[in-house]
């Protein structure tokens, strides 16, 4: 076989189709966003809340997908859940403060207190989400759950929320069935992935690894009072 032929084959293929090839990445991850955000409205829903679509002001009748960290929140759709007087709203690709210093992280769904994202022009710049506003966040991965994603999940959650990691889990926070935060994947446990995360329980730290997430969310489809993640539900004498 001529090797040198087949590579610059190659070469010139992947150049040719360069955009195609990172279409299709870029689609993928998208629409993961996007699914773990209904992943969430599904969680909220199953427990008693409404979900509230909310449009921008400048397209009332599209649904604004927010696909990166770039662009005004408030040219872009975002959720309300209501439950017994209780209101929050969810974001995509919000932009959120650190709980340590000036650092600045995007999650890909960020559940935040009523009114933490301007809906419409702000006088000065905003730049992102107080970390105090933030109440639980989700994350959304194309790839097996292995030993080390949950560690950089794991980092990820003490950069934002420590508080779920050590130290005790925000008052009433069971009590309004939020979700500890989460980490969705489309593969499943790999290595000894799920002996670690046996052993989130004696270590108090309050995480939600949702693997096979394609299959959790098309199994809920349609029911109502079923939640797509399996919610952690050991620390509800702390609230």
């Amino acid at each position: 076989m001529d090797v040198s032929s087949v590579q610059k084959s190659i070469k010139k293929f992947l150049k040719k189709h360069k955009q195609t090839f990172y279409m299709i990445s870029s689609n993928q991850s998208k629409a993961l966003e996007l699914a773990v955000t209904v992943g969430v409205s599904e969680h909220y829903r199953s427990t008693g809340y409404t979900i509230h679509v909310i449009n921008p002001k400048k397209s009332p009748n599209t649904f604004v997908v927010k696909t990166s960290t770039r662009g005004h929140p408030w040219n872009f759709t975002h959720l309300k859940f209501e439950r017994n007087g209780a209101v929050y709203e969810g974001h995509m690709n919000l932009v959120v403060e650190s709980a340590h210093d000036e650092g600045r992280y995007c999650v890909d769904f960020g559940l935040t207190k009523v009114g933490a994202v301007p809906d419409k022009a702000t006088k000065d710049a905003w730049i992102a989400t107080k970390n105090s506003d933030l109440v639980t966040f989700a994350e959304v991965k194309k790839l097996v759950v292995y030993p080390m994603l949950l560690a950089q999940f794991l980092g990820i959650v003490h950069e934002i929320k420590p508080c779920f990691i050590h130290g005790r889990t925000p008052c009433g926070f069971v009590k309004a069935d939020h979700l500890f935060p989460v980490l969705a994947s489309l593969g499943n446990f790999s290595g000894n992935s799920s002996k670690i995360i046996e052993g989130y329980k004696s270590r108090k730290i309050r995480l939600v690894v949702a693997e096979n997430f394609d299959l959790r969310l098309a199994r809920v489809r349609g029911k109502s009072q079923v939640s797509p993640f399996v919610y952690v539900d050991e620390f509800k004498d702390e609230s």
